[in-house]
């Protein structure tokens, strides 16, 4: 269930609250530092969510964040050492109350977590959502996505489930057939939410990244709410 506007960036009150996320009217959004946020009005309710990014080297989990962030994205792979965490600013219509998102994005890498043992024990701690991320072109990976949805099972905060696809090319065939993705949402209840392989240059790059930065945040918002359902079913 939507209880999120998906087009409401679209109305006049979506886009003159953007205007706020971009350097001067740019196509370029504002980089916030870890004490930074966007300049709204304080009648915005600001919620909080920590989301694991986890999958195989090289799928593209860092290029991921740097598209939903806004950021430009780097020529060459270069794996993540250590623990790299990101914010990312989102504002979204729930019914008829704007709600800003601040998703912080902590992303790491195989090699990192085999060679420190503080690494995944930090990122599992506390986390409100794990993001299994496979490739399109990698059938391999997507066949490891329901093993790591039950290795993070086991986590007490009971985190919701993301799952996002990259190297998605809507016009051409892929390694990962759109049958196999009917069939994993259908068996895990999860809607797998695909990026674009390449990004479209004569528009704004908001319009690359809205609909899965929406879908996160409806995914985030619904498992809050059932969770709130059951401690007052519980009480």
């Amino acid at each position: 269930m939507n209880a999120i506007n998906m087009n409401w960036l679209s109305s006049a009150e979506g886009e003159s609250l953007m205007h706020h996320f971009y350097i001067n009217s740019s196509k370029k959004r504002r980089f916030y530092g870890i004490l930074e946020k966007p300049s709204l009005p304080s009648s915005i309710e600001e919620v909080t969510y920590k989301i694991f990014m986890i999958g195989r080297s090289g799928v593209g989990k860092t290029s991921v964040i740097t598209r939903l962030a806004g950021f430009p994205e780097p020529n060459n792979y270069i794996e993540t050492n250590g623990i790299k965490k990101t914010n990312v600013f989102w504002p979204v219509k729930i019914w008829d109350k704007v709600i800003l998102f601040k998703l912080q994005f902590w992303d790491t890498s195989e090699s990192s977590i085999k060679k420190y043992n503080h690494i995944l024990p930090a990122c599992k701690d506390k986390v409100d959502a794990v993001c299994s991320v496979f490739s399109f072109d990698d059938v391999t990976s997507f066949n490891d996505i329901p093993y790591l949805i039950n290795t993070m099972s086991t986590i007490k905060e009971k985190p919701a489930n993301i799952v996002i696809g990259t190297k998605f090319k809507p016009w051409s065939n892929s390694m990962v057939e759109e049958t196999q993705v009917k069939e994993f949402e259908d068996k895990w209840k999860v809607k797998i939410i695909k990026i674009d392989s390449n990004k479209l240059t004569n528009r704004s790059e908001l319009f690359d990244c809205s609909y899965q930065l929406n879908t996160i945040c409806n995914i985030l918002w619904n498992r809050d709410k059932e969770f709130i359902s059951k401690q007052i079913v519980q009480s």
